[in-house]
């Protein structure tokens, strides 16, 4: 399963709405905390869909969204309050205007709605894509984004026509607000960038049945449905991103939220990791895993970027510990910038998880390349502090310019040198024959042609099989390239996935050169690690630079013995292979963690040796496995040791049990009551009312009696959802 969190896009060709004609928006009102909740619905609905949803959508024209969020997402789920909004946006008016989820279904996906309005034959082409229809008051336009494909990432709702212009109210528009075009060059009957509508059947009426299940959009590029709720478990299918699924029970297994449902006609378990929840409620309370990042420990050079992967990430907010040393972006991007350590912390609304940043000095980009004659190839000097002087030591074979650029001039081996400062760094480079025709390889197995050998964009797919004629050669660290054109387009293959059939130029030395999958890696004491080289022939010796850091078997197992940093070797027939070790005292995988009432966190320790002993310093708060597993008992807090020989680690844990003061309450019009939250962070609480004629409630929690009725406050906190039932007479 691939676990890219991918969040659904809902701004609308940036480039064309630069040149937009004037919106029609009105001045927003803004709140000093939280998202605005400015612009009230003040529609009275007749019962009429088509009118009462545009009707509803007048009133928001003007609302912008604001650094926290927008009211629209807080209201398709708390968790959404920050994502792009346009399709929530509908998704609000409609259920505003009490339109039957059978007509328009509650979305945050545009192109989800789209395939949902083709599955219930409510779909019409714009006629840019064939159709002939003229759109209709109430109808749901869908837009495609700049590039080439029909794929929807923007939405609106028709209010009618201008000529030929669509007159349209749409969220997340210009400047991030709810806008209304009516004269716009892009929003024309025939326009390019309408894909088309969807036309919802307003005169239908469905009686509402019992929620019975719970709606999850699928995240990850390919969902893998399993027999049961085990990674280890057969395969039965997968579903792609953008699916809606409908879950009927729930397992946590293996550090995973399973569900089971059906999609495709395939019944069984997937990862529900790897989706958003989006509504239904048969479990009692919604729960959301906290996030995880990968890597944990991250060794980085200065100057040296690296984008943290995060699973269950949405919301998620990145700080560091130490900004001098290491700082991160909004999106979890990690810029080394002096030697040191620095915790980058990623939080969301339901925990955090860290990666400890350890940044270290200089060095080059790589000891070995291979050029052709007449070809180049570019080094660098990773965590430079000064300006790097470059030199080669037979510019007969070889020439470097001041910017690290190496140029092949004639067959034979030298060397180029990289100083910084007093410090210099060596690197051997082999010059090998210009390719004068081209030699026949067939791939072994489906590949693909890339761009270049460096960034690597895919351009097509080459399937196992098929022939190819390589004209150039590039070595790198790891793969062998091959320049080839195929399928009209002249790109790069990985010739390691190929095998030579015939032909020969240059010095027709196309074997892979012996390298490690690894060039460093960091250890912790009594930690092993298995050298991994790759592609290598003959025998290979392993030897240590200093055995009392690391030890190194006769089978290339390496040993973390001691603290500190040395090399370990793989020595070849022809070339020696390095190894960077790290070596670092044992740590526990979390110091500190939120856990709610009744459910669990795994802890785990990495170094040392020998079986681990957990202790709990309130039992009656936490208590912890003899694996590391915390339940929590009760609201408190208390400390998990780990202990492993001599070396103590040590956890804090906070167990929350979120209890409201009332969950019945009586009152009359006029009358107010103040609910409060206790046994957790009550000051992270968001509350919400059901039905806002009736009763209103404020951001801490504040009731009002507004008109007779039933309506239920319901306040989110700690991935808890906890309820008050009124009655107001």
């Amino acid at each position: 399963m691939k676990s890219v969190r991918i969040k659904t896009i809902s701004y609308l060709m940036i480039f064309t709405l630069i040149f937009s004609a004037l919106a029609l928006c009105a001045p927003q009102q803004t709140e000093a905390a939280g998202f605005s909740t400015a612009y009230p619905n003040t529609y009275v609905n007749t019962g009429a869909g088509a009118n009462d949803i545009v009707g509803v959508a007048k009133t928001q024209i003007g609302y912008q969204e604001n650094s926290v969020g927008t009211k629209y997402g807080d209201w398709y789920n708390t968790i959404f309050v920050n994502q792009p909004w346009c399709a929530m946006f509908v998704s609000w008016c409609a259920g505003q205007a009490k339109i039957p989820n059978d007509v328009i279904k509650k979305f945050s996906s545009c192109s989800v709605q789209v395939a949902w309005f083709k599955s219930i034959g409510r779909w019409q082409n714009s006629r840019y894509y064939g159709g002939d229809y003229t759109p209709q008051k109430g109808d749901i336009v869908f837009y495609r984004d700049g590039g080439s494909s029909a794929v929807s990432t923007h939405v609106g709702i028709m209010v009618g026509l201008n000529g030929n212009y669509l007159n349209v109210i749409e969220g997340n528009a210009t400047n991030a607000k709810v806008c209304q075009f009516t004269s716009n060059k892009s929003r024309t009957l025939t326009s390019s960038y309408v894909i088309g509508y969807g036309t919802p059947n307003y005169s239908y009426t469905v009686e509402e049945e019992p929620e019975t299940y719970e709606q999850w959009e699928v995240t990850a590029d390919a969902l893998t449905i399993r027999k049961s709720s085990s990674t280890s478990s057969t395969r039965l299918g997968a579903v792609t991103m953008g699916n809606i699924l409908k879950v009927t029970k729930f397992k946590l297994s293996g550090g995973y939220l399973w569900g089971y449902m059906t999609h495709g006609g395939k019944t069984g378990w997937v990862a529900l990791n790897y989706c958003n929840y989006i509504n239904g409620n048969i479990k009692g309370t919604y729960y959301q895993l906290p996030p995880s990042v990968s890597p944990k420990l991250l060794d980085m050079y200065v100057n040296n970027t690296k984008k943290l992967v995060v699973t269950n990430g949405l919301g998620a907010k990145f700080t560091s510990s130490d900004k001098a040393v290491a700082k991160v972006s909004k999106k979890g991007k990690i810029t080394a910038l002096k030697p040191g350590t620095a915790n980058i912390t990623c939080k969301t609304a339901t925990g955090t998880a860290i990666c400890t940043v350890t940044v270290a000095d200089m060095d080059i980009s790589t000891n070995y390349v291979e050029v052709c004659a007449g070809d180049t190839t570019t080094l660098k000097v990773s965590g430079a502090k000064g300006p790097v002087t470059w030199k080669s030591a037979k510019k007969s074979i070889a020439t470097i310019s001041s910017t690290g650029k190496v140029k092949g001039v004639s067959v034979g081996e030298t060397y180029v040198v990289a100083k910084v400062a007093e410090t210099k760094f060596k690197c051997t480079v082999k010059v090998t024959s210009t390719p004068t025709t081209y030699e026949n390889f067939r791939a072994a197995q489906n590949t693909y042609l890339r761009d270049n050998y460096k960034d690597k964009k895919k351009l097509l797919a080459i399937y196992k099989y098929t022939y190819v004629k390589v004209k150039k050669v590039v070595y790198t660290d790891t793969y062998t390239w091959g320049k080839v054109k195929y399928g009209g387009k002249t790109g790069w293959i990985v010739l390691n996935h190929f095998k030579y059939k015939n032909g020969t130029f240059g010095d027709k030395k196309l074997l892979s050169k012996a390298f490690l999958k690894k060039s460093s890696k960091t250890l912790y004491l009594d930690e092993k690690y298995a050298l991994d080289v790759r592609y290598a022939t003959g025998d290979i010796t392993f030897s240590s630079d200093n055995k009392k850091i690391a030890k190194i078997s006769k089978k290339g197992v390496v040993k973390g013995v001691g603290k500190g940093t040395t090399y370990v070797y793989a020595k070849l027939k022809n070339e020696t292979l390095k190894c960077k070790i790290k070596v670092k005292d044992p740590i526990i995988s979390d110091t500190s963690l939120e856990v709610l009432k009744g459910k669990t966190a795994t802890l785990t320790v990495r170094g040392g040796e020998g079986d681990i002993v957990w202790t709990s310093s309130k039992k009656s708060v936490a208590k912890v496995s003899d694996k590391g597993v915390v339940t929590g008992k009760k609201y408190g807090k208390t400390v998990i040791t780990a202990q492993r020989g001599d070396i103590k680690l040590s956890c804090e844990i906070t167990v929350y049990d979120p209890q409201i003061s009332d969950e019945k309450s009586e009152l009359k019009v006029g009358e107010e009551k103040q609910l409060t939250i206790s046994k957790c962070d009550a000051g992270s609480a968001k509350w919400k009312t059901s039905n806002s004629n009736v009763v209103t409630v404020t951001k801490t929690g504040l009731v009002t009696a507004a008109a007779p009725g039933d309506a239920v406050i319901t306040a989110s906190v700690n991935g808890v959802k906890l309820k008050c039932k009124f009655k107001i007479s």
